[in-house]
């Protein structure tokens, strides 16, 4: 649903002249909840609701949402095509609609969308994530966009009437912690920099979701740039996510340092590496198995062997993970 159009005249806002437009869409809302699904340790302030999901949704079907995590990039995959299509309209469509226009769409369509994230979705792929889709929205889903969207809508209003009074700049600061203007552009901070001058950027669209905290959602396309404000007025749990304290603890001994160091230049076995550390092939076992756990390494076999290399993104997204997490 479109909540507004806006051009920016506000004196002095580091985005005078610039068009923005905020919307709200149950489908992206949806592949949002489907995304916490999959990867629940991540959000720990949707705890009660992964487990009144658990109570609710047929097994079955939840363990349909989490196999089709890997070629979906846990559902974060799908909602490009509302930044990304040449449809746009899809982002005022009711999920419904928009689920049925998904389905029309050729399998080149969905590639080239499905590229954008490093992944392939072949025909017989792209049928079961509508079928799965559907599935959550008539059995669970339905009932709870019902009570999301107007809330959604309303908060978005806020935002809206926000942009009206102080300009865009001042709201889209507010945003996250991780993005941030300056009289020249906009960066944000994931695994890496973003920066993205104002005179490269001809619209800005906002939507917002009740899912996707604590993530930083951005995207650019010719010349326009599409975020996400997330809203929740619930108490966040303060735990951190499971799979960060796994990662850190992956790094938190000696030995597996100089393990990671030594695959880090080359890709190598347990022998071998026990031999190159001067340490037992079990300690060597014992410390890949935390590293592993921590998705810190990759294994894959070779002949009689199972050779470990350092997973690169893993690394480079070390210091992001703990970001997140403390903002």
């Amino acid at each position: 649903m479109k909540i507004g159009i806006y051009t920016d005249r506000i004196e002095g806002s580091w985005t005078y002249g610039m068009s923005g437009e905020i919307f709200f869409s149950p489908l992206l809302e949806m592949f949002a909840a489907m995304h916490v699904i999959c990867n629940p340790e991540h959000h720990t302030g949707r705890a009660e609701w992964c487990e009144r999901v658990k109570r609710l949704v047929d097994k079955e079907l939840l363990d349909e949402i989490r196999a089709l995590s890997e070629c979906t990039r846990e559902w974060l995959a799908p909602p490009d095509f509302l930044l990304f299509d040449d449809r746009t309209d899809i982002r005022n469509m009711d999920i419904e609609e928009a689920l049925f226009t998904l389905d029309g769409y050729n399998i080149r369509r969905w590639k080239r969308i499905f590229e954008l994230n490093e992944r392939d979705v072949t025909l017989s792929q792209k049928k079961r994530i509508i079928e799965v889709s559907r599935r959550f929205y008539e059995e669970y889903f339905r009932n709870e966009a019902v009570i999301i969207e107007p809330l959604m809508i309303a908060a978005l209003r806020k935002v809206f009437k926000a942009w009206e009074k102080e300009g865009m700049a001042k709201e889209l600061s507010s945003i996250h912690d991780r993005l941030k203007l300056s009289d020249r552009e906009i960066v944000f901070y994931k695994n890496r920099e973003f920066h993205y001058a104002y005179d490269d950027i001809d619209k800005i669209y906002l939507t917002g979701s009740t899912f996707l905290s604590p993530h930083l959602i951005m995207g650019h396309n010719n010349k326009e740039l599409f975020t996400v404000k997330y809203f929740n007025n619930k108490k966040i749990q303060s735990s951190p996510p499971k799979e960060l304290v796994e990662l850190y603890n992956g790094l938190a001994d000696a030995t597996r340092l100089k393990i990671l160091r030594s695959l880090k230049h080359m890709p190598d076995s347990t022998k071998h590496l026990s031999k190159k550390l001067g340490i037992s092939e079990a300690a060597v076992s014992k410390q890949l198995k935390v590293l592993s756990e921590g998705g810190l390494v990759k294994k894959r076999r070779q002949g009689n062997y199972m050779i470990y290399s350092v997973d690169e993104t893993a690394l480079d997204f070390l210091t992001y993970r703990i970001y997140e997490y403390l903002m």
